[in-house]
């Protein structure tokens, strides 16, 4: 799993008298090299061109400089190019799941104007045979009438909406704008330019002492050299979260498999950060669910815990509220609690955690023409928050989480073991995610 450590804040006054100007330079140098690369990268991926020269070669030979920069601004490229392939593909999904969506529910409007307008023929006929009374009159004019215009009023919105879809759906993707569309299209020019030009990614490299082409860390004396294109900058640094993990990659030996280590350079106007990036070596996890597992069923105002034997059957429940009343800042802090707690449980019990595996993606598309309050519901529901955080937390300390399909969690529980077990609905569906988990078939 990849990690990041990230150092203190690194003043340019503290620096020699040229370093703030050699780093913003070297910035800018990256950036205008990263643009170019992406430029090639996304006309030969979505416009079919063709190049003779290699992209390192149009690169290098264009900014005349060694190696290092052009081969990481390439593989930056490449990268977001790929990010945007999967993010395409990943909006076509989407799409094609709300025109399923549109196209049922124009089904059913049509279905009702149908209904509607056959009736109005009654009245019609009704009239034609002079047996038409105040009663049908009133009722034409008062309920069908505004009935009829509001369905066909609905219809062509949807219809719209469906072609609005569609055109969606054909349409080539657009390409990025480095630095913002809105500051561009704002004119704030200032801003645009310095967050197009304010990041810079060195990839990590095995062979070699310092896992970095570019970027040498001392481990004896906390000092991060920096190679610029004009002379080495000497800077004291100090790295915080998974600093043992990160030196310990670089003493690795010349060549070893998990030896590099990427840095990232951020920029902040009077200060910088430097982030460390590398893989942290995962230890396989320490529980299963041979004596049984621990299922939880996330809600909006509480998490409910069930934990079961080797049989499947219950032996202890568990709730841990969330208190949504809280600021942002408090209920990320809730979460966090809550996250170690349930992994500190499953650890103290050896015993495997089993989640649902909900896609978010389509999250949007499911809360289409569906009740405004459960709509509002849904939207605060911070379930992708409380499952990252437990994920992580688990996949850190050993812990196994299985996920399993969510269809008909709470529905199963409620028909099947609230009478039994004489539990609430939250608890049974825990309990149902728990036995799917295990293998069990309800």
């Amino acid at each position: 799993m990849k990690v990041f450590s990230m150092s203190q804040r690194i003043y340019y006054k503290d620096l020699e008298p040229e370093a703030e100007s050699i780093i913003k330079k070297d910035l800018e140098l990256y950036n205008c090299m990263l643009h170019k690369a992406f430029k090639i990268c996304f006309d030969r991926a979505y416009k079919d061109v063709t190049y003779s020269e290699t992209d390192q070669r149009m690169i290098k030979s264009f900014y005349g400089t060694s190696d290092y920069f052009p081969l990481s601004a390439i593989y930056e490229a490449k990268a977001l190019v790929k990010s945007l392939k999967c993010l395409e593909k990943e909006n076509q999904d989407m799409i094609k799941t709300r025109l399923k969506k549109i196209d049922k529910k124009i089904k059913k409007n049509e279905k009702q104007l149908k209904k509607a307008l056959k009736e109005k023929e009654k009245l019609i006929n009704r009239s034609k045979k002079k047996k038409y009374t105040e009663e049908d009159y009133l009722y034409e004019v008062q309920v069908l009438d505004p009935n009829i215009k509001r369905l066909k009023s609905i219809i062509r919105n949807l219809k719209f909406r469906r072609n609005r879809n569609e055109f969606k759906l054909e349409r080539k993707m657009p390409s990025v704008c480095f630095g913002g569309k809105k500051n561009l299209k704002n004119g704030d020019l200032e801003t645009y330019r310095f967050k197009r030009s304010r990041r810079m990614m060195i990839p990590g490299r095995r062979q070699g002492k310092y896992s970095n082409n570019l970027f040498k860390l001392n481990v004896d004396n906390d000092i991060l050299t920096y190679r610029s294109t004009q002379k080495d900058i000497v800077f004291k640094v100090q790295f915080h979260k998974y600093k043992d993990e990160l030196y310990a990659r670089v003493n690795e030996k010349h060549n070893s498999p998990n030896k590099a280590v990427a840095y990232e350079l951020m920029d902040y106007g009077e200060y910088f950060i430097v982030k460390a990036i590398f893989k942290k070596h995962m230890n396989l996890p320490k529980t299963d669910t041979l004596y049984g597992a621990i299922g939880i069923d996330i809600n909006v105002d509480h998490i409910a815990l069930c934990g079961t034997n080797m049989d499947g059957n219950i032996v202890l429940i568990k709730k841990y509220p969330i208190h949504k009343e809280n600021t942002k800042n408090k209920r990320n802090e809730e979460l966090y609690q809550l996250a170690i707690e349930i992994m500190e449980f499953c650890k103290s019990k050896k015993k495997s955690l089993v989640v649902e595996d909900l896609n978010f993606k389509q999250l949007k598309t499911r809360m289409l023409y569906r009740p405004k309050k459960e709509n509002k519901t849904l939207s605060s529901f911070a379930y992708k928050k409380i499952l990252e955080k437990v994920e992580r937390k688990c996949l850190m300390n050993e812990v196994d989480v299985i996920k399993v399909d969510p269809k008909n969690t709470s529905k199963i529980g409620k028909e099947k073991y609230t009478k039994i077990k004489g539990l609430s609905v939250h608890y049974c569906a825990a309990y149902v995610i728990n036995r799917r988990g295990m293998g069990f078939v309800d």
